[in-house]
């Protein structure tokens, strides 16, 4: 008997565990895929919680053949009124911080960390596509009202051996937090996946997302920083004390300087015309290990990255130079978005207390940050 005790205690903990991790994916990834492996453990964890009510007694006449389960951490809508399997679960409705979903986000979870740092612009009453997937059939979309973000979903599909099912996540927002984590099923055939997908994409390429309105400081001269440490025009001996020795060192051809190879990261050097003296001339990176100006780093969505500098108003775009802040001829300081099809280029100048013009560049693939570099408006053959 007491062994059998011993034995329950362990699946009820065992199941516990289940439904309080993030058993399938890497945090924050969501497809058709990981949205069923989910619902099948979420299902096998269920077997070791008992209800909170009688299904069969509370079940609606208007819904036939669907009963609403009251769980501790919330409700279950299954097919069944008794612990469904996964294909008997219709949708899921927590309601506390203790499960944790498929993409890793959980109930009193910031909207900021659930979107990996990804902002919304602010509208009134629409509907802001964030992302899709036509190879995995999968989108995502953002509900924003005049009060901000009061909704996302995540929609994708993955194949039930006779059609499809659509798996539908959504996240309740209220005052920028997780309120509830919803996810549901439903049949689907390929067509309506399809169809889904087009509308998504149809309603992201009306324009590209760029920045939000914000009020950050303008790019200035103490933001010519790598690893937190002033970057351009400081003698090389400054920049390899944050940095570190180079890996490589190279020189390059025709009197340009030399050049100091990292594991993702190239820094041009040049002498001083005055005093000889080895100083950085430029700086590009492609490495997500290593923080530029305010902490810029590659992999950073780009309406996170526009939002580190000031921009004076919300900036959607289909192509074209976008002026986010600063004078609109192009004088220093300014920061600015160059859309040009499908690439798009952040692009920011300072004066330097030297009277040069400091850029600052970040290129954009796939609505994330690919590299960022730092240079003289220019400057190709070094020198000072």
């Amino acid at each position: 008997m007491k062994r059998r005790m011993i034995t329950r205690r362990l699946a009820r903990a065992c199941a516990l565990t289940v439904l309080l991790m993030c058993i399938t994916a890497p945090a924050l990834a969501y497809d058709g895929a990981a949205a069923q492996q989910w619902m099948e453990q979420f299902a096998q964890a269920l077997g070791a919680f008992a209800p909170m009510n009688d299904a069969a007694q509370t079940s609606d006449p208007a819904r036939a053949g669907q009963y609403l389960i009251e769980y501790e951490f919330g409700t279950v809508l299954a097919s069944v009124p008794k612990t469904p399997l996964a294909q008997e679960i219709l949708e899921i409705d927590v309601r506390t911080s203790r499960v944790t979903d498929c993409r890793g986000a959980r109930v009193g979870m910031e909207l900021a960390a659930a979107l990996d740092g990804e902002t919304i612009a602010a509208a009134d009453s629409t509907l802001v596509v964030l992302h899709t997937q036509e190879e995995k059939q999968s989108w995502s979309w953002a509900y924003v009202g005049p009060d901000g973000v009061y909704g996302v979903e995540y929609i994708a599909y993955a194949d039930s051996g006779s059609g499809m099912t659509e798996y539908t996540l959504t996240y309740v927002i209220e005052s920028g937090v997780i309120a509830a984590i919803r996810m549901k099923a439903a049949e689907a055939t390929a067509a309506q996946a399809q169809d889904g997908l087009k509308t998504a994409q149809e309603i992201m390429d009306k324009g590209v997302r760029i920045a939000m309105k914000n009020n950050q400081p303008v790019f200035a001269q103490n933001d010519l920083q790598v690893q937190g440490g002033a970057a351009l025009g400081v003698p090389v001996a400054d920049l390899i004390a944050h940095m570190g020795e180079p890996q490589e060192v190279q020189t390059l051809p025709n009197t340009q300087g030399r050049m100091l190879l990292y594991d993702g990261a190239a820094v041009r050097l040049a002498f001083h015309e005055e005093t000889g003296e080895e100083r950085v001339r430029g700086v590009s990176v492609n490495s997500m290990a290593i923080e530029g100006p305010r902490r810029l780093t590659v992999g950073m969505p780009v309406q996170t990255a526009a939002g580190l500098f000031a921009c004076d108003t919300d900036v959607t775009a289909r192509g074209g130079t976008l002026y986010l802040e600063g004078e609109a001829e192009g004088e220093a300081p300014y920061g600015k978005a160059i859309v040009s099809g499908t690439e798009l280029l952040l692009r920011y100048a300072c004066v330097t207390d030297k009277g040069e013009t400091a850029l600052l560049e970040a290129g954009i693939a796939d609505g994330k940050v690919a590299y960022w570099s730092l240079s003289y408006a220019g400057d190709t053959q070094g020198g000072m």
